[in-house]
């Protein structure tokens, strides 16, 4: 690659998620889907889920469906968000990348041509399975838009090594491309993004350095002493140097700033609708520091500099509400407008996660968003931590977002998530592999009273995780087949029920037994290898492809009668 830089992005990129042996073109369309959409999900995703590269992929390289803030992968998630949320937000994301500089007028018609067959009601050229898929979650979005807040968001994006310069050729091709989309009313906004090398770097690293900003904070009144926090203030700064304060270089909203506010934004409900008419009425707009409660920012280091505080990696746990809808309307704010701020100054996350669950518990916050804070996963994160110490190959408990990012030696393919350790666990545990695709939040309260309970045995946990570690290293590697990605939930489902029927037959064979073997490559690469051999031997006697067999009940009952081929 020429771009010395950007090439330099890709290896650390490669070196972290352990993809050593991928194709470089395979590669490079991972990199920027993982740029792209963190972008707009900041949390943590499995990028390998959105790729779509391959034959019959439409012109595509990558895609992701955001439904009220969470990626969607499967069409059961949209009663469930329904139902949760009352309404539905989506946004539509596809991407084409190209290794090379050129941005190509006939590759662009090609991916465009490929969205309006996509939203056609019959294709107009074939489809693989993982569009197929797409193609189901959104008939299934589109059967609900009585529901709809506003018409889905559309995304389009063509990525290069390149240099765009915005040709008349292109940027004319594109908007006449675009008409019969734009005209067939079945978004509120459709956007065309051309992504060249520089823009592709300068997303890499706003991702991965640290986040530090000045605001101007005059009005301000220090707190007394907090046990817990080295230093608090409160007051109000105007909502104009807000808005600047968790905007990008671009201007766009910097969403990885309210990963710690455990609620999502909930787009035109009735009080985002009250904060919006306030800020419309210049009559109304001054009092939004009286009508609005403001914004919480949590901060490891302040510096309080004449009147400026220079903020160092700081999280918006309160506010996120306020925050959207003060972005969406930026244009409308006045100079003088201000709004309430308290900022406060902590390295200690116990009294960070306190101030967290008292500032959010005033509104109605789905639970699983606190999950991670009870003491069972401080005990599980810590029990991870002492396994590390023992094992060549460890593996590490993320109860917090992003807790890692800081630490070379912790790569990302070790590490676990809390909805990664729930689908593993599910998965291993109740034997419901078929059951994972469904959102976390959903197969957490589906089998609540029977997990995360208090005296529970971690070494289930970290098993459970640690096999489906090792199966998506084996994938990476290539010694697993990568047909059967879809249905490493049965992996970890077979091999964990593989060593839990030897535990029980083998006298002194127990959990550290296990783990032991989990931590050799010479004995746990032939057992994940015979039981995706068993896998397929159970496909191809029911003539089932895997998209189906991952949410098959039946194809999960049949493998566990064949369990005793392993």
């Amino acid at each position: 690659m020429k771009d010395q830089i950007l090439g330099g992005y890709i290896e650390n990129f490669k070196k972290t998620n352990s993809l050593e042996k991928l194709d470089e073109a395979v590669l490079f369309e991972h990199f920027v889907n993982f740029c792209i959409v963190s972008k707009q999900y900041p949390r943590d995703f499995e990028y390998s889920s959105i790729h779509v590269g391959g034959s019959n992929d439409i012109g595509l390289d990558g895609a992701a469906f955001l439904v009220n803030g969470n990626i969607i992968r499967n069409q059961e998630d949209i009663p469930y968000f329904l139902d949760k949320n009352g309404y539905l937000d989506v946004s539509f994301t596809f991407i084409q990348t190209k290794k090379s500089p050129k941005f190509n007028g006939d590759q662009i018609g090609n991916l465009i041509f490929g969205i309006k067959s996509f939203f056609d009601s019959t294709p107009a050229i074939p489809e693989n399975d993982e569009i197929k898929n797409l193609r189901s979650i959104k008939e299934e979005i589109y059967r609900s838009s009585l529901n709809f807040q506003d018409a889905p968001v559309l995304d389009l994006y063509f990525v290069t090594t390149g240099e765009w310069n915005s040709p008349e050729q292109i940027t004319g091709r594109v908007k006449r491309e675009l008409k019969e989309l734009e005209n067939n009313s079945l978004f509120s906004n459709i956007k065309f993004n051309f992504i060249d090398a520089t823009i592709l770097k300068q997303i890499y690293r706003e991702i991965n350095r640290k986040t530090i900003k000045e605001i101007e904070f005059s009005n301000h009144v220090s707190l007394p002493e907090i046990p817990g926090a080295r230093q608090a203030w409160i007051g109000s700064i105007r909502a104009k140097d807000y808005v600047t304060l968790i905007s990008d270089s671009e201007g766009k909203l910097q969403k990885y700033l309210f990963e710690d506010n455990v609620r999502d934004f909930q787009g035109g409900n009735k009080v985002n609708a009250g904060i919006k008419s306030t800020i419309s009425n210049q009559a109304d707009q001054g009092n939004l520091p009286v009508f609005n409660n403001g914004v919480t920012i949590i901060s490891k280091k302040v510096d309080l500099i004449n009147k400026k505080a220079k903020l160092t990696d700081f999280q918006i746990v309160n506010g996120c509400q306020t925050s959207y809808v003060l972005h969406e309307n930026a244009k409308a704010l006045l100079d003088d407008t201000h709004i309430v701020i308290k900022i406060i100054e902590t390295t200690d996350y116990e009294f960070a996660s306190k101030v967290v669950k008292a500032t959010n518990r005033q509104t109605e916050v789905r639970d699983e968003a606190f999950e991670s804070l009870s003491q069972f996963h401080r005990d599980l994160e810590e029990f991870y931590k002492a396994k590390s110490h023992t094992t060549k190959n460890p593996i590490y408990y993320e109860r917090r977002s992003k807790q890692y990012g800081g630490e070379p030696t912790v790569q990302s393919s070790q590490i676990v998530t809390l909805p990664i350790q729930i689908a593993a666990y599910v998965a291993a545990q109740f034997a419901q592999p078929q059951s994972t695709h469904r959102y976390y939040g959903e197969l957490l309260n589906s089998n609540r009273t029977k997990m995360f309970k208090a005296n529970e045995k971690f070494e289930p946990y970290y098993i459970s995780a640690l096999i489906l570690k090792r199966a998506e290293n084996l994938f990476k590697l290539e010694t697993l087949h990568g047909d059967l990605r879809q249905l490493k939930y049965h992996l970890v489902y077979l091999v964990y029920q593989f060593y839990e029927k030897k535990r029980k037959l083998v006298k002194g064979y127990d959990y550290s037994n296990m783990i032991e073997e989990l931590d050799n490559s010479d004995v746990y690469i032939p057992t994940l290898q015979a039981a995706a051999e068993s896998i397929k031997k159970t496909m191809n006697s029911l003539r089932i492809q895997g998209h189906e067999a991952a949410r098959s009940k039946v194809f999960t009952d049949r493998i566990r009668e064949d369990l005793d081929t392993i």
